[in-house]
């Protein structure tokens, strides 16, 4: 919601695709609903498989010429005990978190192609991993490995992206963020008072990232601002990855 909400209000029209229809509505409702120059487009869709994806890329290929920004922000986690966490979780993580993210990607490729103006102003794919894929380190009490590791596989397709589509003036970057607002963060850190207030203090910045922080980042990675910026995992998490933390 936070980036197409930044695509509406900077002009752009935006087509908000997930398997719930209710969900793409209520998304696109309430962004066109703002007084903003874009506008949104409810469009549902399954994007499980390759034949879902290219169907996609086909049906959005009828209604427009050209994309000029493909964000791949669909995701899944699980969480589980270490003793018992069942390989179908691994399976359908990875499937929606890394493989539909190539795939999807690839399918979108003659699109983006016809929205490109070379290395100067460049078309754009922009992947949403997440802070989980960028430590150095792993937490014995993280409970959701398969997370994990998908976003960290995240993070690799996204410069085997970019290096596929350079030729074609198609920059690929990453954003890895740390704890947004978002439905499942509501679920699991957001979900109380103390949830909140730990979130807070995981940020060296002191708070958890806003719709600003995200659509400022956004709307950089979809224009020409951008053309020299490829391959880039950018951590948009307050200081998380770089920063120790001190009591101090």
């Amino acid at each position: 919601m936070m980036m197409c909400k930044a695509y509406v209000e900077n002009g752009a029209k935006v087509y908000v695709v997930s398997r719930k229809k209710a969900a793409c509505d209520t998304v696109a409702n309430a962004l066109n609903k703002m007084d903003a120059p874009g506008s949104a487009v409810s469009y549902p869709a399954d994007v499980g498989s390759n034949k879902g994806c290219v169907q996609l890329a086909a049906d959005i290929g009828a209604l427009e010429s050209k994309i000029d920004v493909l964000v791949n922000n669909a995701g899944l986690t699980w969480g589980g005990p270490f003793d018992k966490f069942p390989e179908e979780a691994w399976a359908k993580v990875f499937n929606l978190n890394v493989t539909t993210l190539f795939q999807l990607s690839r399918a979108f490729v003659p699109l983006l192609k016809k929205a490109s103006l070379g290395n100067i102003d460049p078309s754009h794919i922009i992947n949403v991993s997440s802070v989980a894929g960028n430590n150095d380190s792993s937490s014995p009490f993280d409970v959701a490995p398969s997370y994990a590791a998908s976003k960290a596989a995240a993070n690799k397709v996204t410069q085997s992206l970019a290096a596929f589509l350079v030729k074609d003036h198609i920059n690929v970057n990453c954003i890895a963020p740390a704890v947004f607002p978002s439905k499942m963060t509501y679920n699991y850190q957001l979900k109380t008072d103390a949830g909140r207030d730990m979130s807070d203090q995981m940020h060296p910045v002191g708070r958890i990232g806003n719709a600003s922080d995200m659509a400022g980042l956004t709307i950089f990675l979809s224009t020409k601002a951008s053309a020299f910026v490829t391959g880039s995992i950018i951590r948009l998490d307050g200081g998380m990855s770089s920063i120790q933390r001190s009591n101090m």
